[in-house]
């Protein structure tokens, strides 16, 4: 098929494309930084406010008067309220909200719609606690309405001094005993030297950590990372050879993991806006690939490997987002590039389960591969002009 041809199709694909295709990277994470003073337990909360949008069935909020942004922040706290699932021995108590600002911005009374579409939704709010409390509890239903799997990174300060943290998703809860004896304890261990028998500080236990960001890299490509299983597939059918497709596979993992790593250590990253168009290119870009050349040329994987990087920077995005646990880079990093690889081979088992039986077919290339590169160019292009616009 001509190429003009191509991009034809990819034009008819984008008429009919649902228009919430788009939205690829929905994070689902919260971050929560809990305060506990004498009588009251203060929280910074911060979540994205796209996804906060989206939870609100508020999209389309910036084409609403001025004069109605209001009561947005009473629905807010109102969720904010019912979906910190926080007790006190078994009870719940009521939440006030001490301020409203904007991320890096200073307070505000309310938020408008520049707020919403531009920046995190960050709220300090506390709990009064109730005298001879012995214990609190913490679980997190925040963003349950989104099809990813939510997360809330948790951390509770004493004195200044951090002295838990943990990651909270919808299936577990935190727990701590709050006597003034025990919180003395937490701070104790957390501030001893690591000479005196103590660690640096707090954090969630190896094995946990471990398994959390495999499971997240895991669900970043299944279910939730469409863009990349797209790209995926980009590769795999490029040909119904082995060879061809692990030396693409190949090239582009360790090119993501490059950087990943670098973008993790603060050595080279891009922005989001930048980030995000060249992925959605880099899918149109193979699909055409596709269609026009059969064979496997030096320009492919060197294509397939700068595409790689791009897509490193993004799943760096997603670490950034999660709040990664201090001195536990190599763990976290190792982990969560092992869940996107079982990820991806994940992708390709299930499209070569549904297919290899086609792969003799004289019809498999104009009626298989064809059909489904256009349509995953017709995605990428799509993806590309909405996320450049």
């Amino acid at each position: 098929m001509p190429i003009t041809r191509f991009f034809a199709a990819v034009l008819l694909v984008l008429a009919v494309l649902a228009p919430r295709l788009s939205h690829a990277h929905p994070t689902g994470v919260s971050k929560m930084d809990f305060f506990l003073k004498q009588d009251t337990l203060e929280a910074v909360v911060d979540v994205n406010s796209a996804d906060l949008l989206y939870a609100l069935e508020t999209s389309a909020i910036e084409y609403l008067p001025k004069s109605e942004y209001g009561p947005l922040s009473a629905r807010i706290a109102h969720y904010f309220q019912t979906r910190i699932d926080l007790k006190f021995d078994g009870r719940g108590p009521d939440m006030k909200v001490l301020q409203w600002r904007r991320e890096g911005g200073g307070p505000a009374n309310r938020l408008d719609s520049a707020d919403l579409a531009d920046t995190s939704v960050v709220l300090r709010v506390a709990w009064p606690i109730p005298p001879e409390t012995r214990r609190m509890e913490l679980g997190s239903k925040l963003f349950a309405e989104l099809q990813v799997q939510p997360l809330a990174h948790f951390r509770l300060y004493y004195r200044d001094q951090l002295i838990k943290r943990r990651f909270i998703g919808l299936d577990n809860r935190f727990s701590l005993v709050i006597l003034p004896d025990s919180l003395e304890s937490y701070h104790a261990a957390a501030t001893r030297p690591p000479e005196a028998g103590g660690t640096p500080g707090p954090g969630p236990d190896d094995e946990a950590v471990v398994w959390r960001f495999i499971v997240l890299g895991f669900t970043h490509i299944l279910p939730h990372g469409l863009d990349h299983i797209l790209f995926v597939l980009g590769l795999f059918f490029f040909s119904t050879y082995l060879r061809p497709l692990l030396i693409q596979v190949t090239a582009f993992t360790i090119a993501h993991s490059i950087t990943l790593g670098m973008s993790i250590l603060g050595v080279f990253s891009l922005p989001a806006s930048i980030v995000e168009p060249l992925i959605a290119l880099s899918i149109a870009v193979v699909a055409a690939e596709n269609i026009v050349f059969r064979k496997l040329k030096p320009s492919r994987w060197i294509l397939v490997f700068g595409f790689g990087l791009i897509h490193g920077l993004g799943f760096a995005g997603v670490l950034r987002e999660l709040g990664l646990p201090e001195g536990r880079f190599i763990e976290v990093l190792l982990s969560f590039n092992l869940g996107v690889e079982i990820g991806q081979l994940a992708v390709i088992a299930i499209a070569a389960a549904l297919t290899a039986w086609m792969w003799k077919k004289p019809w498999y290339f104009k009626r298989v591969v064809v059909p489904i590169s256009i349509f995953i160019g017709g995605v990428g292009m799509y993806w590309f002009i909405e996320r450049l616009l």
